[in-house]
């Protein structure tokens, strides 16, 4: 059957060989970018099932704990979890609706979308790691201020936060390099067929 297919398609006119490899490149291209915003499904649901959890558990810790530095520190993770959870949701919402749109449209804004996921990507440790992990190292500065004989906790905590957040730096700096960058070139390079 698939030798057939071949000798149809190569005794077709150029004309038509170009349409379909046109139309199997559409295919591939919108394959990967639903593969990749089912990702991106699955991310957005992390993100906020921890950014749920995380807000209350910190608010509490704020409350519970007697040192005003260790109070400030959990209240600001709190405000952190909310800051990221509020750029879930931003990111969320930007993404395409291929049925409410040209197809042309649609890739352009599925572009716009995949070159921001790729900036957020590689900008992770401002808008991510810092709202969490600078106020985490306040708070245990408190809890240091509070019980001197915690100095060792203080620096495992610092010390597992830096290793932490390195690694989830250089996760989603291969994401946006390996994930996100083969995808956006598929689409512009979709984009400069469909425009010619």
């Amino acid at each position: 059957m698939e030798d057939e297919l071949i000798k149809i398609w190569k005794s077709s006119p150029e004309q038509e060989q170009v349409k379909f490899d046109k139309s199997r490149f559409m295919l591939d291209v919108q394959a990967s970018v639903d593969d990749f915003y089912k990702q991106m499904k699955m991310l957005f649901i992390r993100e906020a099932m921890g950014s749920f959890i995380a807000i209350p558990m910190f608010l509490f810790y704020a409350f519970l704990m007697p040192h005003v530095l260790t109070k400030i520190g959990f209240a600001l993770v709190a405000l952190g979890a909310t800051y990221i959870l509020y750029i879930t949701k931003k990111a969320k919402n930007s993404v395409p609706n291929q049925f409410a749109m040209s197809y042309l449209q649609y890739l352009q804004d599925t572009k716009a979308f995949l070159e921001e996921s790729k900036k957020q990507r590689e900008t992770v440790v401002i808008w991510y790691l810092m709202p969490i992990v600078l106020p985490i190292w306040l708070a245990m500065v408190g809890f240091y201020l509070d019980r001197p004989e915690s100095l060792n906790t203080l620096l495992l905590t610092i010390g597992v936060s830096i290793l932490a957040s390195v690694g989830i730096h250089f996760m989603n700096l291969r994401s946006a390099n390996k994930v996100v960058a083969p995808r956006l070139e598929k689409v512009n390079k979709l984009l400069k067929t469909m425009e010619e």
